[in-house]
């Protein structure tokens, strides 16, 4: 198990992995079912454009959009899409004791509040102003 347990940190369907701020446990496609030696870069390398990233019982599937590497290689973000209310959404996936943990960074009603998102997570400077998720 994780040594030092977040609020909000579950494990996951999938063997290896641990859900923070995700409500309901779900698997994970693109997770490596082993531990090498960089574990994010194997994570990094298995996320495709069009693959199924998360699934469970209650929500629809969600696949991957566009994914990056953050800053000095200490995460993986993911935006995803699926056929919901909101249906864009960020993931931020790091390696911690042995486990790789799939973080929520929210959810939007349109894909430039994901973009504007996805931007400042990275470090980056958004350009694009005011979204109506800022508003929601």
């Amino acid at each position: 198990m994780l040594e030092r347990r977040k609020p909000g940190l579950v494990m996951a369907l999938t063997k290896l992995c641990a859900q923070h701020m995700w409500r309901v446990p779900s698997y994970f496609s693109c997770c490596p079912e082993e531990i090498g030696e960089d574990p994010l870069e194997t994570y990094f390398q298995n996320l495709k454009v069009g693959a199924v990233f998360a699934y469970n019982d209650v929500y629809p599937k969600s696949t991957v959009v566009e994914f990056v590497k953050t800053k000095n290689n200490l995460s993986i973000l993911v935006m995803c899409e699926k056929e919901d209310l909101k249906p864009w959404s960020i993931a931020e996936i790091t390696f911690e004791n042995g486990y790789y943990v799939h973080s929520s960074l929210g959810s939007y009603f349109e894909k430039d509040g994901a973009d504007k998102v996805f931007c400042i997570e990275q470090g980056l400077e958004w350009a694009g102003g005011d979204t109506f998720d800022d508003f929601c």
